[in-house]
């Protein structure tokens, strides 16, 4: 009798719990006003596909699949995913696991030989949690001089891991996204089972989850029903081209139905196990810890969180190559929302948007009006004196403060600023998303600036580009050789008196002075270059900081030449 009743009570608690998050009840109307933008006869689109209790409840097409054949956008439409696709590797991984054939904490150096020259231990978990240490190697190429359209082998990509291994920090310390550990992962699962990584991922996920749709773009193979990636330019689109010499496999096209499929196996395993499940939303690790769940934060899948007013959303998101992507999971209230767009700009906010229809009930209300806020006045002259330009340390960025109409105004760039309301003497509460507040020590030589936001502080120092120590620019020319990169840049003075960078594979690099012996260039992934003296005051490298690399030390070459002597 007490078995039958507990075995009543945890059936009703079920009952309770699905009557507690029942969705409601969305027409179609309702959602095709959600993606109305993209509804057009003549631009690219977007697919959206809706899972619900584990059913696919809706999919639907909008727009252009292919402009120049008027081919409209259906359900059947192949659209390229790009990192959504690293999901799969990550699956695929835990299967093996799952199967005894490997343990996610083994060194990868058991699997893979051309890697025993590694200095330090990486396992297969700290690839997937991108704590490896090793550098985004996309970043890394475009550093060493190479371009998107230039054919980098995978015996290439290698000889750059394996150089820049012996400069690198030890793993599980930091992370910092890097597909130079993904194309290892994939190399390690066609070892493990003796076929290639395509073939087991289509054999071992594809297939038994009936994903028929999906498939991998093998060295530019014909890819029926595929959607053609554009870019908006002007007053219209361009194709946008695709570079098939990859290092990484993973380069999935497939529907919104699939991608349903995929999100049902996420709520319900069919290949996989719970336990499985468990450790793919498993919170990624750093330094032994897993990180805190807060926005950003990253899961071991390559997927991340975000508290959607007060809901649990897990999403991944993709923009490159003329598509954009975005897969997101409400686990609390079995919902699963996927968009495809081939116009190439993000096109997420869609999901959520539909995602809001059916769970609006259960989300934390929006505000309805803006914080009042008891603004201190200050006069002109005490609000110019925080005026500038300052250097942010950390992330290597610059802002902007400049006085308009009497109000003070934080300048990330051309539309977009924020207004800052004076809460005190030398204190600013941001008129933004969130809680921001921003402080000034006016009479720091030079000024300071601190930008808080949450429980996180970011420090800017206030710098002039006229500044005495910008006069004397001939003291960092020369060559310059990087030997993570194997390659050699030269540092000239333009005919303009500005310092540039020089590489034979690139155009010219302007340099920029912010603080001190920091420069930054004009061009992406040259963000802040800062030099380096010894006790003679004589420059003799700079390290270069940017996201998804290590610093990198360009050390100078004491033998003078106008030229470069040795490019790598």
């Amino acid at each position: 009798m007490k078995n039958l009743f507990i075995t009543f009570l945890f059936f009703a608690c079920i009952s309770c719990f699905s009557q507690q998050v029942q969705k409601r009840q969305i027409t179609p109307a309702q959602i095709d006003a959600i993606f109305a933008k993209w509804d057009t006869p003549d631009k690219p689109g977007i697919a959206v596909g809706i899972l619900s209790d584990g059913e696919i409840i809706y999919t639907k097409g909008y727009g252009l699949a292919n402009l120049e054949h008027k081919i409209p956008i259906s359900t059947e439409t192949r659209f390229h995913i790009g990192d959504l696709a690293k999901e799969f590797t990550v699956y695929g991984l835990l299967l093996l696991e799952q199967r005894s054939q490997l343990s996610l904490q083994d060194d990868i150096k058991k699997y893979m030989p051309n890697l025993r020259s590694f200095p330090h231990s990486i396992s297969i978990e700290q690839l997937i949690h991108h704590t490896s240490g090793l550098n985004n190697q996309e970043v890394s190429k475009a550093l060493a001089g190479w371009s998107a359209e230039d054919v980098f082998t995978k015996k290439q990509a290698y000889v750059m891991v394996l150089n820049q291994a012996k400069s690198l920090s030890n793993s599980g310390s930091t992370q910092r996204y890097s597909d130079a550990g993904f194309m290892i992962l994939e190399d390690l699962i066609a070892k493990i089972s003796k076929m290639s990584y395509a073939d087991f991922i289509t054999k071992e996920v594809f297939k038994p989850l009936g994903m028929t749709n999906s498939v991998f773009d093998t060295q530019g193979s014909v890819i029926a029903n595929k959607a053609q990636g554009y870019f908006a330019q002007n007053d219209g689109f361009v194709n946008s081209t695709m570079n098939h010499t990859h290092t990484i496999v993973s380069d999935v096209y497939t529907t919104v139905g699939d991608m349903c499929l995929w999100a049902k196996e996420l709520r319900n395993p069919k290949v996989g196990t719970q336990q499985m499940l468990k450790k793919f939303d498993g919170l990624s690790v750093v330094n032994g810890k897993k990180v805190n769940e807060s926005n950003m934060a990253l899961y071991t899948g390559g997927h991340r969180f975000w508290n959607f007013r007060g809901s649990k959303k897990l999403y991944h998101i993709e923009v490159a190559g003329g598509y954009a992507s975005k897969l997101i999971r409400y686990p609390d209230y079995d919902l699963a929302i996927v968009v495809m767009g081939n116009d190439g700009a993000y096109n997420g906010f869609a999901a959520t948007g539909a995602s809001e229809l059916y769970i609006e009930d259960f989300l934390d209300p929006m505000p309805s009006e803006p914080e009042k806020i008891t603004a201190k006045k200050l006069l002109k002259e005490q609000l110019t004196a925080f005026e500038g330009d300052y250097w942010d340390l950390n992330n290597h960025s610059t802002r902007k403060i400049h006085l308009t109409n009497d109000t003070l105004r934080y300048f990330r760039g051309p539309g977009n600023e924020s207004a800052l309301v004076p809460l005190s003497d030398n204190s600013f509460k941001m008129i933004t998303r969130g809680e921001v507040t921003v402080s000034f020590d006016a009479k720091a030589v030079p000024k300071k600036m601190s930008v808080t936001v949450g429980e996180d502080t970011f420090h800017s120092i206030a710098y002039d580009t006229n500044a005495s120590w910008t006069k004397d620019l001939d003291v960092f020319t020369g060559n310059y050789y990087a030997a993570d990169l194997d390659t050699t840049y030269a540092l000239i003075i333009d005919q303009q008196g500005k310092l540039v960078l020089v590489h034979p594979r690139m155009d010219p690099i302007q340099l920029d002075p912010r603080i001190p012996d920091l420069f930054t260039g004009s061009r992406r992934h040259f963000t802040s270059m800062a030099f380096k003296r010894d006790a003679n005051d004589t420059v003799t490298g700079f390290h270069l900081a940017t996201s998804g690399v290590a610093d990198i030390w360009f050390q100078k070459e004491t033998t003078p030449s106008e030229n470069l002597v040795k490019v790598k």
